[in-house]
Formats: C-alpha cells, sequence, structure tokens
C-alpha cells in the first residue's frame, strides 16, 4: 500500500464521505484553534492580510483598507513610534441552523497590518473612517524640514 497521496478528480472528491468528513473535521479544528497561539495552516494558506492602498496628494496620505463585514468596534488602529498598527477580527456570519458546509471559501478570524509612517507624517491628526467596508486613514503631511544644519564644536 502506497502512503503517498493520490490525487483524485473534484467529482470523486465531492462524492466520497470520508472526504467530506475529513474537511468538516479539518474545519472545526481550524476554527477552535485560531487565535491560541497554535500555528494556523488556515492563515498560512490563504495568505489572510486585508488589502491596502496608500496614495498621496500635497497634503495628505491616504491609506485605504478593504475589510468586508467587519464592524467599527472589531478594529483598532493605533501610532506607535511612527508606525501604524491596525488590527481586528472579521467574526462569522453565517448561522448553521442545522446546515452542513460544503465549501468555506471566506476567512474569518484575526488580522494584523503594520504600516512604517514616513517622516513627514503628522501622527497627531489622524482621522479614520469605516464606510462600505473600506478603512481610510487621512495622515496629514506636517512639516518635513526636520533638517537643519548642526554647528561642529571643537578646536
Amino acid at each position: 500500500m502506497s502512503m503517498l497521496p493520490v490525487r483524485r478528480n473534484s467529482r470523486e472528491t465531492l462524492d466520497d464521505p470520508l472526504v467530506q468528513l475529513q474537511n468538516d473535521v479539518n474545519a472545526v479544528f481550524d476554527r477552535v484553534f485560531r487565535g491560541f497561539g497554535f500555528f494556523d495552516p488556515l492563515a498560512v494558506r490563504s495568505g489572510f492580510s486585508p488589502a491596502i492602498d496608500i496614495d498621496e496628494d500635497e497634503h495628505n496620505y491616504y491609506l485605504q483598507m478593504d475589510l468586508p463585514g467587519v464592524d467599527r468596534g472589531d478594529v483598532i488602529a493605533e501610532v506607535d513610534n511612527g508606525v501604524l498598527t491596525i488590527r481586528g477580527e472579521k467574526r462569522v456570519e453565517r448561522e448553521q441552523g442545522g446546515r452542513r458546509s460544503h465549501s468555506t471559501e471566506r476567512y474569518y478570524g484575526r488580522f494584523y497590518r503594520q504600516i512604517a509612517l514616513p517622516q513627514d507624517a503628522d501622527v497627531e491628526q489622524l482621522n479614520a473612517q469605516l464606510k462600505r467596508g473600506v478603512l481610510t486613514i487621512t495622515i496629514p503631511k506636517g512639516d518635513s524640514s526636520n533638517r537643519r544644519q548642526i554647528e561642529i564644536q571643537g578646536e
């Protein structure tokens, strides 16, 4: 008996009750152990990290992050030492109600992103708004004229 995995076509896989049972058990363990400090192969496999766009104009930087299905109270944005950290959790939205899941492609769980801010970012005037599943953070540009000549003392 070979221990090498055998690739089946998708039709056989869908009809095989043992494969479905294995998928259901895997899904339960993924949900139970996600967020408890254990290695989460689902998170690595899916590579879940909300998509971010960063733009700028003359006066501001604009960061937009896709967060569909995430409530405002489930997102935290904070700045420390010039690094903007955005973290939160997307909670399960559906009720099982006796239904058996055949496929789950949407990601649920915690996310975490860190963005190093430019030196001219005015971190005291940040503004964040979550609207229609998009978090927009406006970062005003401050005075970037931090450059000055230093007088050299000595002989």
